[in-house]
């Protein structure tokens, strides 16, 4: 990133000095009695430092995001976030998988997520974490763990959407199960 600026700089710097281009000398622009660290430099070379501070900032933010997204996340409830992590709060990580609710004090599954892009990721049924008397009981070895159950898209207030597509079986969506996951799950999280 130095060179490419040193590069620019040299090139603003040569293309000034140049009588042909047109553009009056700095030194007939600026008076040097003048020049203090508010001072702007010369049209072009200023244009050029704010090209290379644009692009640090676009490289900085295209890394950050996923690195902070990681971490727990409580349900937003009428825009506030859940008093009760029972069944509203998710664990974002991409090395393990972490416990999800799907019905509250009955089911729970062991998720794994993984990035799909800059600001998303996708979630992926791993296996029945625990059931406590569930009022039907699911065929968790029948279920796809290759096939998301559910995206996240994590929006630039540090909140999360989760959509909660389904437990899958051979790539297509199990309707009889559809339910499980998408009243408790689905929605807009905030990280703790």
């Amino acid at each position: 990133m130095k060179k490419v600026f040193f590069i620019i700089t040299a090139v603003a710097l040569f293309s000034c000095k140049d009588g042909k281009t047109g553009s009056p000398d700095t030194s007939e622009r600026i008076d040097p009695d003048t020049i203090s660290a508010d001072t702007l430099p010369p049209g072009n070379l200023q244009e050029e430092r704010d090209a290379v501070q644009t692009d640090k900032e676009v490289a900085l933010s295209e890394v950050e995001p996923m690195e902070t997204n990681l971490g727990k996340y409580r349900k937003l409830v009428e825009n506030k976030p859940a008093a009760d992590c029972a069944c509203d709060c998710i664990e974002i990580s991409y090395d393990r998988a972490t416990e999800w609710c799907i019905d509250k004090n009955k089911m729970y599954i062991n998720a794994m997520c993984k990035k799909t892009g800059e600001n998303t990721a996708d979630v992926y049924f791993v296996s029945a974490s625990r059931e406590n008397s569930p009022d039907r009981v699911l065929p968790w070895n029948e279920f796809d763990t290759n096939t998301p159950v559910a995206t996240l898209t994590f929006q630039q207030d540090g909140s999360a959407e989760l959509d909660w597509l389904g437990f899958s079986k051979n790539g297509e969506v199990v309707t009889d199960y559809a339910l499980y996951g998408k009243k408790t799950l689905e929605g807009t999280y905030k990280k703790e």
